[in-house]
């Protein structure tokens, strides 16, 4: 199976789909980066429609899916930083980076870390930086997931995460996925996030950058989004209707419309 050793010990699985003309000089690939607790199934919807524009990379980070569980804490630059080994024994030069949530997070570092290999950002449900009373409302949920199970933590936050609209099939499924993680590498990645704080350090990013958020998403609402988009010249800002935190799954016709007339847009 495709692995990449990225340092510490950590070697991140990677899935790699290319159904563009091979004849074509083609496009920069596209980069998916999953949602705390997730990995690289969260965007089985968009796998098979990009991958025949785009070459689509799935990866897993590090303690999610097939990767490395770690054995000690790490931060959102460690991340970032596997995510640039990676493109780098792939050869890729330049991608669109696409995080969801968590994954928003990290695509963010990446780019204020190691902008060249950044071609555009979509930064979908997420947040730059967490306003007082959010920062602590965090710090309470990671006091209460220290007492709970990872199954209790899954169906708590995966409930939060849909809408109240959503398939209870979908929302069970990824519930029982998220029930899978590992804990203590869940606990290392969800510190890991609830403290990243870009600051005014965000200002610097100079990529394309296309903000997306879910209308009914409880976890980064959409005050959030738009504190993404005054800290980004230049970056724009989609509402996918119909959606929760996990936009992607819960409108993925939406999801992909948008994102690829950005992809088109930046090309």
């Amino acid at each position: 199976m495709p692995h990449v050793a990225v340092g510490d010990g950590i070697e991140l699985y990677y899935e790699l789909y290319d159904f563009t003309p091979p004849w074509k000089a083609g496009p920069p690939p596209v980069v998916f980066v999953h949602g705390l607790g997730g990995d690289r199934r969260m965007w089985l919807f968009q796998i098979p429609v990009f991958s025949a524009r785009y070459p689509t990379v799935v990866v897993d980070l590090r303690g999610h899916g097939l990767s490395t569980r770690p054995t000690r804490d790490f931060t959102v630059a460690d991340m970032a930083r596997d995510l640039l080994r990676v493109s780098r024994v792939l050869g890729i030069e330049r991608a669109h980076w696409i995080g969801l949530s968590m994954g928003g997070v990290v695509a963010q570092q990446l780019a204020l870390d190691f902008p060249l290999v950044v071609a555009s950002l979509v930064l979908a449900d997420t947040f730059a930086s967490l306003p007082p009373p959010a920062r602590e409302m965090a710090q309470v949920a990671l006091e209460r997931m220290e007492q709970q199970s990872m199954a209790e933590i899954a169906r708590e936050r995966i409930t939060a995460a849909f809408s109240d609209n959503v398939d209870p099939a979908m929302r069970e499924y990824f519930i029982e996925q998220v029930a899978k993680n590992d804990y203590a590498s869940y606990l290392r990645a969800a510190r890991a996030t609830f403290h990243f704080d870009a600051g005014a350090a965000l200002s610097q990013v100079q990529k394309p950058t296309l903000v997306v958020v879910g209308e009914h998403d409880r976890v980064t609402p959409l005050p959030l989004a738009e504190d993404v988009v005054r800290r980004i010249a230049g970056a724009r800002l989609e509402v996918i209707p119909h959606a929760g935190h996990i936009a992607n799954a819960e409108n993925p016709e939406a999801f992909n419309r948008v994102v690829l007339e950005f992809l088109a847009s930046v090309a």
